[in-house]
């Protein structure tokens, strides 16, 4: 290929990046369903003194919460589900700012909880975890026994 071909494609490459950045930064990107972030539903994650417990707080408006899946282990809080939108194949978008889909959000706690104490609560859009901080462990101390120790008090 000259140098001429290689320079029109490399200013193809520019072009395009350039034309996607402007459709993403007018929202057009969203209008032609060229979205490619996913679903990422906003979280806070605060310690509760009153409740001695760790709060996952998420923003789920319009999610039936009968679908989202709550798993909690050690020190990870796992809560995945899916937003649909039921009428969007008879609608034809001017601008398109709320994501649907599914999601799935990782959140690592700064201490274990116990999940079998926890509790949900949704309300008005909003998924409430409460996760009681897991009762801390004392190391058990384990006797050591000398072997001739044993011989000497068999039968």
């Amino acid at each position: 290929m000259d140098p001429k071909g290689k320079d029109r494609l490399g200013f193809r490459q520019v072009h395009g990046e350039v034309d996607r950045l402007l459709l993403e930064l007018m929202g057009a990107d969203r209008m032609l369903g060229q979205v490619k972030s996913a679903f990422r539903p906003n979280v806070d994650v605060y310690f509760s003194k009153s409740h001695g417990a760790m709060v996952v707080k998420l923003e789920l408006a319009g999610i039936d919460p009968a679908t989202v899946r709550l798993e909690a282990e050690e020190r990870v809080m796992r809560i995945s589900g899916h937003r649909l939108d039921m009428g969007h194949r008879e609608k034809v978008y001017q601008q398109m700012e709320i994501p649907y889909g599914a999601f799935e959000r990782r959140i690592m706690l700064p201490v274990e909880v116990d999940p079998s104490a926890a509790e949900a609560h949704y309300d008005q859009g909003f998924l409430e975890i409460t996760l009681p901080v897991a009762e801390k462990r004392t190391p058990k101390r384990i006797p050591i026994v000398q072997r001739d120790q044993e011989t000497e008090q068999l039968p």
